[in-house]
């Protein structure tokens, strides 16, 4: 399908900045392996996706640990389901200042921010573990939170900054599926732990603290983002954070920020999942881990399956299907009746996961194509913020319904906001595979003064 860039110019070609000397291909059995050559990914990509894809690995191990073991921090504290929901979106909505944390990618870099936000939340995710009540528990996990979600928005602004354009959308699905490995680690941990070892979910907050290490490396390996030093060195930074309010970004700033507020109001559903098959399925923790886990293992492929086919059939037409198939398997996970055995569970929680998987990275590519460079990392941070807001919403929402109605009456009501987010998806995004960023954002055509000099770098 032919387009034209959201400004309504026609795509001009976009120069390629040459590899630094010495930088090749990938090591030939790799490109074989995952046929990374027909894709433009080069050696350099693949170190970039290593790197910071082993950042996102501990930040889906992270998010997990609050999903999987619940049951178990609600009930060492004395909450019961609903104020367990109400915990957990107090928390969640102590990460908006990762909006100014992620804002400050686009005046110091991509890297230092990056460094930054791995230590911040690593140090607090093992301070998680020694909190003797849910008001310390619920105040050192807002903190953790704002470095996890900055973190979070740094690496896709960096990865859709370095990637070519033919092979964002796989370099995205990499991404994703290595949140999803993070993510199928706690549960694989966190039952032989509880109930094989008998041990605290606390332990699980012990072992988020070894990404520590990943700091060296990421310093040491990690280059700044090409774009953003060709915009620093051309005097293009944002002037200030109102920068990304100008008219020419407003609209699609406010059709992002509402279709992120909106996909996420089904975060409570997949949220309680263990939860509820602990309680209301009368699983174990162990069994209702081995459901997760091989529920989520197909999507573990079809994320990065999703990103090919994103960058051959569009983003839309991919993400879109991919979320509708997330609802449907919602539905069917928790409207089977309480009969069904946990075999018969699978079906619904598969699509549910799968389909959530392969929505992600996809849709999220929007973010960062549709800004210029000056403003990306702003419209990131906007963009996680509202999830963050739509995930409180989802959570204190569910908090007030559950009083009312069951959790399958809790998460339909709450799966009003995707079907509209997809919607307004299907009809006002343009499709921006197999373009350079320059030419999705209207970055060519930026007339914009230059801004004086960025400050210096931090120490880091």
């Amino acid at each position: 399908m032919t387009t034209v860039s959201p400004n309504g110019h026609e795509p001009t070609p976009v120069p390629t900045v040459p590899p630094p000397p010495g930088v090749g291909k990938p090591p030939g059995w790799i490109a074989r392996k995952l046929k990374l050559r027909e894709h433009g990914i080069e050696r350099r990509h693949s170190i970039l996706l290593m790197l910071v894809g082993a950042a996102a690995f501990f930040d889906g191990y992270d998010t997990a640990v609050k999903s999987v073991a619940l049951k178990q921090i609600r009930e060492s504290f004395g909450l019961d389901r609903s104020g367990g929901s109400a915990m957990l979106a107090i928390i969640t909505l102590g990460a908006l200042p990762a909006l100014a944390v992620t804002r400050l990618s686009d005046r110091y870099g991509r890297r230092n921010l990056l460094l930054w936000t791995v230590l911040g939340y690593t140090v607090f995710s093992g301070l998680t573990a020694i909190t003797p009540n849910w008001q310390s528990f619920a105040a050192v996990q807002m903190i953790a939170q704002i470095f996890v979600v900055a973190e979070s928005a740094i690496v896709w602004t960096y990865a859709a900054e370095e990637l070519p354009a033919k092979a964002r959308g796989f370099g995205f699905g990499v991404i994703g599926m290595l949140i999803a490995l993070g993510t199928g680690l706690a549960p694989l941990i966190y039952g032989p732990l509880h109930e094989g070892a008998g041990l605290s979910w606390r332990w699980m907050y012990v072992f988020a603290v070894p990404p520590l290490l990943l700091i060296a490396l990421l310093r040491r390996s990690l280059p700044e983002s090409q774009r953003f030093e060709k915009a620093r060195d051309d005097g293009h930074l944002a002037r200030n954070w109102r920068d990304i309010l100008s008219p020419e970004y407003r609209r699609w700033l406010l059709l992002i920020v509402g279709t992120a507020f909106l996909f996420a109001l089904t975060f409570q559903a997949g949220t309680v999942a263990s939860d509820y098959l602990q309680s209301d399925r009368n699983l174990s923790a162990t069994a209702a881990g081995n459901l997760f886990v091989l529920s989520g293992l197909p999507g573990i492929p079809i994320m990065v399956m999703a990103g090919r086919w994103s960058d051959r059939f569009g983003r839309r037409l991919v993400g879109c299907g991919f979320a509708v198939m997330s609802m449907v398997g919602g539905a069917l996970f928790f409207w089977l009746p309480q009969s069904t055995p946990p075999v018969g569970l699978y079906p619904g929680m598969c699509l549910m996961l799968v389909g959530t998987m392969g929505s992600f990275p996809v849709l999220q590519t929007f973010v960062t194509e549709l800004f210029p460079t000056k403003v990306r990392g702003s419209a990131t941070s906007w963009a996680s913020t509202s999830s963050i807001l739509g995930r409180t919403a989802s959570l204190g929402g569910a908090a007030l319904l559950l009083k009312a109605f069951s959790q399958a009456a809790t998460t339909t009501i709450l799966a009003a906001g995707p079907v509209i987010g997809v919607l307004i998806v299907w009809r006002l995004f343009p499709d921006t595979h197999g373009r350079e960023l320059e030419e999705t954002s209207g970055e060519l055509d930026d007339d914009a003064e230059p801004v004086p000099e960025a400050p210096e770098p931090m120490f880091l």
